[in-house]
């Protein structure tokens, strides 16, 4: 199996038809024990809300030039992202839980370099 098509519907929190600065937030096709697989972590931008990390359901968050913090949850913990983002860039956060025989895993996030981020996730902006 291979990296995903462009999705050409990927949830776009923010305003602007200029792509700007952006967040993609996504999660990878994975295989393992089933409770990582169904685990969703919630998923918040420096502490608000912001949905769930799920396979194929890329999470693109336009947003001002700054620091931020990417978080993820699970009934097992969490995870923090410091994340910088310049003017015009798309930083790429690939999301998932971690390898585990829990029936709750913990979650993780990993910055990714953005050209492998871009094809992992499907999303080109």
């Amino acid at each position: 199996v291979g990296d995903p098509a462009p999705d050409p519907t990927p949830t776009i929190i923010g305003e602007g038809s200029d792509p700007g600065s952006a967040i993609v937030i996504y999660r990878a096709s994975e295989a393992g024990f089933l409770g990582n697989v169904a685990t969703n972590p919630a998923l918040f931008l420096n502490e608000r809300s912001m949905g769930t990390c799920r396979i194929g359901a890329p999470l693109v968050i336009r947003l001002a030039p700054g620091d931020y913090v990417v978080g993820a949850i699970t009934q097992a913990g969490q995870a923090r992202e410091a994340v910088s983002v310049a003017d015009g860039q798309t930083v790429y956060v690939r999301c998932g839980t971690t390898a585990s025989p829990s029936l709750t895993p913990p979650p993780f996030l990993d910055p990714v370099e953005a050209s492998a981020g871009a094809r992992q996730s499907g999303v080109r902006l």
